[in-house]
């Protein structure tokens, strides 16, 4: 389960800036949205948490950030030099463009903490450290940063807690490279639950990722998923009879398909995905995808990944959340993720979204709302609604649009600008 997460010098985040699902003492909804860890330290966690902010206010780049952390992870070891640097995207309004950008992931994994920070430019690793927690005490496995004056990396002791061919792993460890991910794939025991759950654990959607349908056509061809799917498409009232994978045709005409699409270029392949609606009196028909409701298509994609965070206690980001989806829909997806009874395995979600009608402390806890917006020198903060001490009780969507806790867009008149 992820604890927390910080980033520097990351697109627009200048300063460093800190998202935690950590939560306060605050009981409300205490025994559906909070996961009890066992620790002193962290003794409970959120489940869920949305961002919420202007547009082009950074929250897309938080997620962003989580997937160039994960990605430098995976595939460090296998960058060219162009490939590495591409991956230093520093804020750039200022001298900050070129300095080294900063993450650092808090996660629990089985009882144990693991706190990893690392450090890069866009020539070089420049620091890299994990702490690991199984009791109160940290254990610094290891530690190594770029030392200007000798050019040369510099590494702390490793520590006696943390076995294996230790000085092999380092000398295989290239400039580029993390000794992280390095280690892992020459087989260290040690680190492959943190790199298994960077890898399997860890899912992030971006709305370009929702055009295609590819993905939930091949888990349709699984029985109970299919079954569940459509128990969820009828618990929010869409009432689809059954769904299944069909072959691909030959082109056709997409005069009605664009009109009832609006994205289908002429030539293009049929649809894979077709839906059943049963008509009392009369025989069933079966819809193409492309003649389905937009929102229809990204329940059906959102689905696979929400199962799928729920049965193996994944986390899951999704940007742009809300997009096609009526507010109670929306509202349903969450609660599934906080209702205990279903959501068994410590499955996590972390979303953005603009719809002010989650701002809803029915649905939501006060510290699981969170604001990004930018300053003058165009620098994003990041914050939780906790910082501006809302009451218990407050309406907060209501004060959110009047401005009470700021991260909303300063709106004006367009009869003063054409005054001007």
């Amino acid at each position: 389960m992820l604890i927390g997460f910080k980033l520097q010098n990351f697109r627009s985040f200048l300063t460093e800036q800190t998202f935690s699902y950590s939560t306060s003492s605050d009981r409300t909804h205490e025994s559906t949205h909070l996961i009890r860890t066992g620790m002193r330290s962290v003794p409970r966690i959120s489940r869920a948490a949305i961002v919420f902010g202007p547009n082009a206010s950074g929250k897309t780049n938080l997620l962003v950030a989580l997937a160039t952390f994960r990605d430098l992870i995976l595939h460090s070891t296998a960058y060219s030099d162009a490939q590495f640097s591409e991956r230093h995207t520093p804020f750039r309004f200022g001298p900050a463009k070129s300095r080294e950008t900063e993450f650092e992931l808090d996660l629990l994994l089985d009882h144990v903490r693991y706190r990893y920070a690392m450090s890069y430019d866009s020539q070089r690793i420049r620091s890299e450290r994990l702490l690991v927690y199984r009791t109160g005490k940290a254990q610094r496995w290891f530690d190594r940063r770029f030392d200007e004056a000798t050019q040369r990396d510099e590494w702390a002791l490793f520590s006696p807690n943390f076995k294996g061919p230790r000085e092999m792993w380092r000398k295989a460890t290239r400039p580029r490279a993390l000794f992280l991910t390095t280690a892992a794939q020459l087989n260290s025991k040690q680190l492959a639950p943190l790199l298994h759950w960077i890898e399997h654990s860890l899912e992030i959607i971006f709305p370009g990722d929702m055009a295609d349908l590819s993905r939930a056509a091949a888990r349709i061809q699984d029985v109970n998923f299919k079954l569940r799917l459509l128990r969820l498409l009828r618990a929010v009232d869409i009432q689809v009879d059954d769904v299944r994978v069909a072959e691909r045709g030959p082109p056709v005409d997409h005069g009605a398909a664009r009109a009832a699409a609006g994205h289908f270029k002429s030539g293009a392949a049929r649809p894979l995905i077709q839906f059943l609606y049963a008509r009392e009196g009369g025989l069933p028909i079966w819809l193409d995808s492309a003649f389905e409701a937009a929102g229809t298509r990204r329940l059906v994609n959102l689905f696979g990944p929400l199962l799928e965070a729920i049965e193996h206690g994944k986390l899951l980001l999704i940007d742009e959340f809300d997009t096609s989806l009526h507010p109670l829909v929306a509202r349903f997806l969450i609660q599934l993720i906080n209702d205990p009874a279903v959501s068994t395995r410590g499955a996590q979600l972390l979303l953005t979204s603009h719809n002010t009608t989650l701002m809803d402390l029915e649905i939501l806890r006060r510290d699981e709302i969170w604001l990004v917006q930018l300053n003058g020198e165009h620098a994003g903060s990041l914050a939780p609604l906790l910082r501006s001490s809302p009451r218990k009780h407050e309406l907060i969507a209501k004060n959110y649009l009047r401005g009470r806790y700021g991260a909303v867009p300063l709106i004006r008149s367009a009869a003063s600008d054409a005054r001007s």
